[in-house]
């Protein structure tokens, strides 16, 4: 249950939904296997897994969503190889070249005769909606994956008013935090950042599990190079690293409240999950907007 990453969207209004109501709508959109002649296949599942029938969970105005997603694994490379041999076959019986034309018509022949028989993938996703402080957030640090469950839930229950926040003034804020290697409260400034430079040369430095307030990591800021990624620590109970476009990574809980989760000391899979997700929140919802105002401030 834990996030590992936090893709952000801003409600533009009030979500005007409940738990109970978006359970509804999610329900009647459910998960199912692709087809034999689907590439793909989307919908909700129970976020406290197979043996819950609720399609949302909710707690202290936090609501819980999980997408599935289906594909069916068809490389492209096998597609290749079908087609060499269809066309050798042709041009050898037939002694003709086989046009561009024809190869297109022959690649969708095999695409639709090797689709039944491909391997599939199944992938799921947790979002979770802060109806409080108006925040979609979704656990992956992709924006192709983020939109693609954005877009589902959209068209699922017609209309989602999100827009990513505004990230102008990210890289330059972060620039300037670790060139004074200063940070305001309740943040610290991590062990691992990737910088820059700009240019027909342009280069990138990393550090990893590195001392970030050393000559070495100052020397590449004073030659131009700008922070595009920074390891923090907010209030000592998470670390993560933030990157230009204001996409959270790395994210991880740090003792505190694994202490307070074994505190509560869950006696079921689905008590467990609930916990996590009402400590998970509980901090995060903090945190968002903590790291939000350092930058919208200088914007």
């Amino acid at each position: 249950m834990w996030f590992k990453n936090l893709y952000l969207y801003q409600f533009e209004k009030e979500f005007e939904q409940d738990a109970d109501t978006l359970h509804e709508a999610l329900s009647k959109k459910p998960f199912t296997d692709c087809s034999a002649t689907q590439r793909e296949s989307m919908g909700w599942v129970p976020p406290l897994g197979k043996n819950s029938t609720a399609y949302t969970h909710s707690a202290n105005n936090f609501i819980l969503l999980t997408m599935a997603k289906q594909d069916r694994l068809l490389p492209a490379s096998v597609v290749r190889e079908t087609l060499q041999e269809r066309v050798d076959e042709i041009q050898e019986r037939e002694s003709r070249k086989v046009g561009s034309k024809e190869k297109k018509a022959l690649t969708e022949r095999i695409e639709d005769e090797l689709l039944p028989r491909a391997f599939t993938r199944t992938q799921k996703l947790d979002a979770w909606i802060d109806l409080k402080n108006g925040w979609l957030v979704i656990n992956t640090p992709s924006s192709t994956r983020a939109e693609t469950l954005a877009t589902l839930l959209r068209k699922t229950i017609g209309s989602l008013p999100v827009v990513p926040p505004k990230t102008e003034a990210v890289g330059p804020v972060l620039t300037e935090w670790l060139a004074k290697y200063q940070v305001p409260e309740p943040f610290d400034i991590g062990d691992e950042c990737e910088m820059v430079s700009s240019g027909e040369d342009a280069g990138i430095v990393a550090f990893r599990k590195h001392e970030l307030g050393t000559d070495e990591v100052k020397s590449n800021i004073d030659t131009g190079k700008a922070v595009s990624k920074l390891a923090l620590v907010w209030d000592k109970k998470i670390s993560f690293v933030v990157s230009e476009d204001l996409i959270v990574k790395k994210l991880k809980f740090l003792d505190v409240l694994e202490e307070k989760m074994n505190e509560a000391d869950p006696q079921s899979h689905e008590e467990r999950m609930d916990i996590e997700f009402t400590l998970m929140t509980g901090e995060i919802s903090k945190l968002i907007p903590d790291l939000y105002k350092q930058f919208t401030s200088n914007s």
